[in-house]
């Protein structure tokens, strides 16, 4: 759990994210908390989609939440599975909610993957 913590904290560090481009990689200039969540969530959605990496999904109660790195921030897609839409994407930035998340096996070896 410790590993994974660390793990956790240097992608968070990350605040530019690599993307390779044919045979060049161009660092790319992630978008800040702030001014993500001043989107409208379908802009939320598509920016997640275009810049987050996916790490995880959890379900809880009716929602299944996925969840990702964008940049300097995680962001979660909670997904109403009864009918299909989109409740919201909530952010944070403090590792200590990633706790739900690091706590099953299958995210200690994808952090561990990340670096």
């Amino acid at each position: 759990m410790v590993a994974a913590k660390k793990i956790a904290a240097r992608v968070y560090e990350k605040s530019l994210t690599s993307r390779k481009i044919g045979e060049q990689t161009a660092q790319v200039m992630m978008m800040e908390v702030k001014e993500f969540s001043q989107l409208p969530l379908r802009e939320q959605l598509i920016y997640v989609q275009e810049s987050g990496r996916y790490l995880h999904a959890r379900l809880k109660g009716w929602c299944h939440i996925s969840l990702y790195h964008v940049g300097s921030f995680y962001a979660e897609v909670w997904l109403l599975e009864h009918c299909g839409s989109i409740a919201m994407v909530r952010t944070f930035t403090s590792q200590q909610q990633l706790d739900p998340y690091l706590q099953t096996t299958s995210m200690e070896s994808l952090l561990k993957e990340l670096v």
